[in-house]
Protein backbone atom coordinates (compact mmCIF):
# COMPACT_ATOMS: atom_id res chain seq x y z
CA UNK A 1 0.00 0.00 0.00
CA UNK A 2 1.33 3.33 -0.77
CA UNK A 3 0.35 5.86 1.98
CA UNK A 4 3.02 8.58 1.04
CA UNK A 5 0.77 10.42 -0.55
CA UNK A 6 -1.38 11.68 2.87
CA UNK A 7 1.52 10.45 5.43
CA UNK A 8 5.00 10.17 3.68
CA UNK A 9 6.88 7.49 4.82
CA UNK A 10 5.26 5.91 8.22
CA UNK A 11 7.93 4.57 11.21
CA UNK A 12 6.87 2.32 13.66
CA UNK A 13 9.01 3.21 16.55
CA UNK A 14 8.75 -0.10 18.40
CA UNK A 15 10.71 -2.99 17.78
CA UNK A 16 7.74 -5.16 18.98
CA UNK A 17 6.93 -8.37 16.94
CA UNK A 18 3.41 -8.61 17.21
CA UNK A 19 3.47 -4.53 16.64
CA UNK A 20 5.58 -5.07 13.65
CA UNK A 21 3.43 -8.48 12.23
CA UNK A 22 0.31 -6.29 12.68
CA UNK A 23 1.18 -3.81 10.27
CA UNK A 24 2.01 -6.03 8.06
CA UNK A 25 -1.21 -7.90 7.98
CA UNK A 26 -2.54 -4.67 7.22
CA UNK A 27 -0.47 -4.06 4.76
CA UNK A 28 1.08 -1.04 5.74
CA UNK A 29 4.73 0.28 4.12
CA UNK A 30 6.25 1.30 7.21
CA UNK A 31 9.97 1.45 8.42
CA UNK A 32 10.89 0.20 12.40
CA UNK A 33 13.12 2.08 13.80
CA UNK A 34 12.95 1.59 17.80
CA UNK A 35 12.60 4.15 20.49
CA UNK A 36 14.84 5.61 22.96
CA UNK A 37 12.72 5.59 25.91
CA UNK A 38 13.25 3.46 29.51
CA UNK A 39 10.29 2.56 30.20
CA UNK A 40 10.32 1.27 33.53
CA UNK A 41 11.49 4.06 35.22
CA UNK A 42 8.52 6.39 33.65
CA UNK A 43 6.29 4.13 34.85
CA UNK A 44 7.23 4.34 38.59
CA UNK A 45 6.17 8.15 38.18
CA UNK A 46 2.98 9.69 39.76
CA UNK A 47 -0.34 9.90 37.40
CA UNK A 48 -3.32 7.96 36.09
CA UNK A 49 -2.52 4.93 34.17
CA UNK A 50 -4.58 6.48 31.24
CA UNK A 51 -1.54 9.00 31.42
CA UNK A 52 0.91 7.31 31.71
CA UNK A 53 0.82 4.78 28.81
CA UNK A 54 -0.27 7.92 26.69
CA UNK A 55 2.70 9.83 27.70
CA UNK A 56 4.86 6.88 27.33
CA UNK A 57 3.45 6.18 23.49
CA UNK A 58 3.98 9.87 22.93
CA UNK A 59 7.38 9.91 23.76
CA UNK A 60 8.55 6.98 22.19
CA UNK A 61 7.34 8.77 18.75
CA UNK A 62 9.07 11.85 19.68
CA UNK A 63 12.09 10.17 20.68
CA UNK A 64 13.46 8.75 17.31
CA UNK A 65 15.20 10.96 14.97
CA UNK A 66 12.83 11.96 12.25
CA UNK A 67 11.92 14.26 9.19
CA UNK A 68 9.20 16.21 7.91
CA UNK A 69 8.27 13.49 5.36
CA UNK A 70 8.12 10.83 7.72
CA UNK A 71 5.02 10.18 10.09
CA UNK A 72 5.98 8.48 13.25
CA UNK A 73 4.07 5.66 15.67
CA UNK A 74 4.56 5.53 18.96
CA UNK A 75 2.96 3.03 21.22
CA UNK A 76 2.74 1.48 24.58
CA UNK A 77 0.64 -0.91 26.69
CA UNK A 78 0.68 -1.26 30.44
CA UNK A 79 -0.57 -3.99 32.32
CA UNK A 80 -2.13 -3.30 35.77
CA UNK A 81 -3.65 -5.86 38.79
CA UNK A 82 -4.60 -4.45 42.21
CA UNK A 83 -4.02 -1.01 41.26
CA UNK A 84 -0.61 -2.23 40.38
CA UNK A 85 1.56 -1.66 37.37
CA UNK A 86 3.10 -4.91 36.28
CA UNK A 87 6.54 -4.60 34.31
CA UNK A 88 7.72 -6.33 31.49
CA UNK A 89 10.49 -9.21 33.50
CA UNK A 90 14.24 -9.16 33.61
CA UNK A 91 14.24 -12.66 34.21
CA UNK A 92 12.56 -16.17 33.83
CA UNK A 93 11.65 -16.00 37.76
CA UNK A 94 10.30 -12.50 37.61
CA UNK A 95 8.09 -13.86 34.61
CA UNK A 96 7.06 -16.52 36.68
CA UNK A 97 6.57 -14.37 40.02
CA UNK A 98 4.05 -12.22 37.44
CA UNK A 99 2.19 -14.94 36.51
CA UNK A 100 1.72 -16.49 39.92
CA UNK A 101 0.57 -12.92 41.16
CA UNK A 102 -1.86 -12.54 38.10
CA UNK A 103 -3.79 -16.68 38.59
CA UNK A 104 -7.40 -16.66 39.29
CA UNK A 105 -7.54 -12.44 38.89
CA UNK A 106 -8.90 -9.82 36.38
CA UNK A 107 -6.25 -7.25 35.04
CA UNK A 108 -6.59 -4.26 32.89
CA UNK A 109 -4.40 -3.67 29.53
CA UNK A 110 -4.33 -0.65 28.73
CA UNK A 111 -2.97 0.41 25.46
CA UNK A 112 -1.62 3.48 23.14
CA UNK A 113 -0.68 4.87 20.29
CA UNK A 114 0.09 8.70 19.41
CA UNK A 115 1.10 9.54 15.86
CA UNK A 116 3.12 12.16 15.12
CA UNK A 117 4.03 14.22 11.99
CA UNK A 118 6.46 17.77 11.89
CA UNK A 119 6.58 17.41 15.76
CA UNK A 120 2.43 17.47 16.00
CA UNK A 121 0.07 14.76 17.48
CA UNK A 122 -2.44 13.86 13.90
CA UNK A 123 -3.82 10.42 15.85
CA UNK A 124 -4.34 9.16 18.75
CA UNK A 125 -6.34 6.28 20.41
CA UNK A 126 -6.26 4.65 24.07
CA UNK A 127 -8.21 1.53 24.88
CA UNK A 128 -8.90 -0.92 27.40
CA UNK A 129 -9.67 -4.49 27.67
CA UNK A 130 -10.25 -6.79 31.17
CA UNK A 131 -8.78 -10.04 31.19
CA UNK A 132 -8.95 -12.59 33.65
CA UNK A 133 -6.45 -15.01 34.37
CA UNK A 134 -7.42 -18.89 35.53
CA UNK A 135 -6.16 -20.60 37.93
CA UNK A 136 -3.42 -22.82 36.73
CA UNK A 137 -1.50 -24.37 38.45
CA UNK A 138 2.69 -23.87 39.19
CA UNK A 139 3.19 -26.89 37.21
CA UNK A 140 1.50 -25.67 34.16
CA UNK A 141 2.94 -22.15 34.97
CA UNK A 142 6.53 -23.90 34.78
CA UNK A 143 5.91 -25.74 31.38
CA UNK A 144 4.41 -22.82 29.94
CA UNK A 145 7.88 -20.93 30.67
CA UNK A 146 9.82 -23.50 29.32
CA UNK A 147 8.06 -23.58 25.92
CA UNK A 148 8.19 -19.84 25.82
CA UNK A 149 10.88 -17.84 27.42
CA UNK A 150 11.07 -15.25 24.74
CA UNK A 151 7.16 -14.74 25.11
CA UNK A 152 7.36 -14.27 28.60
CA UNK A 153 10.22 -12.22 29.04
CA UNK A 154 9.02 -9.56 26.21
CA UNK A 155 5.59 -9.04 26.91
CA UNK A 156 4.22 -6.75 30.24
CA UNK A 157 1.78 -9.75 31.87
CA UNK A 158 4.58 -12.35 30.89
CA UNK A 159 2.16 -13.95 28.43
CA UNK A 160 1.11 -13.44 24.58
CA UNK A 161 -2.66 -13.91 23.34
CA UNK A 162 -2.17 -15.30 20.52
CA UNK A 163 -1.01 -18.54 22.56
CA UNK A 164 -4.62 -18.69 24.74
CA UNK A 165 -5.67 -21.18 21.75
CA UNK A 166 -2.86 -23.51 23.20
CA UNK A 167 -3.01 -22.90 26.42
CA UNK A 168 -6.17 -21.71 27.57
CA UNK A 169 -5.30 -19.80 30.39
CA UNK A 170 -7.13 -16.75 29.69
CA UNK A 171 -10.76 -15.16 29.92
CA UNK A 172 -11.60 -12.13 27.79
CA UNK A 173 -13.66 -10.18 29.72
CA UNK A 174 -13.41 -7.13 27.72
CA UNK A 175 -11.75 -5.62 24.70
CA UNK A 176 -10.69 -6.29 21.01
CA UNK A 177 -7.04 -8.04 20.08
CA UNK A 178 -5.86 -4.99 19.26
CA UNK A 179 -6.31 -3.41 22.68
CA UNK A 180 -4.89 -6.59 24.28
CA UNK A 181 -2.00 -6.93 22.12
CA UNK A 182 -1.06 -3.41 22.60
CA UNK A 183 -1.79 -1.47 19.65
CA UNK A 184 -4.78 -0.17 18.86
CA UNK A 185 -4.12 1.34 15.43
CA UNK A 186 -7.02 -0.15 13.10
CA UNK A 187 -8.63 3.49 12.86
CA UNK A 188 -5.45 5.25 12.10
CA UNK A 189 -5.42 2.71 9.53
CA UNK A 190 -8.57 3.05 8.30
CA UNK A 191 -7.67 6.60 7.50
CA UNK A 192 -3.69 5.90 6.07
CA UNK A 193 -6.01 3.95 3.56
CA UNK A 194 -8.45 6.33 2.45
Amino acid sequence: MKSSTMYQQVILASSSQARIEYLENAKVDFKVRPHKINESSFKKKKGTFKKIVEELAEMKARSINKNKNETIIGSDQILVCEKKIIDKPRTIQEAKQNLIFLRNKKHKLISSIVVINMENIIFKETKEAIIKMKNISDSNIELYLSKNKQTALSCVGSYKIEENNKYNFLDVIKGDTETIIGFPASEFIERLKK
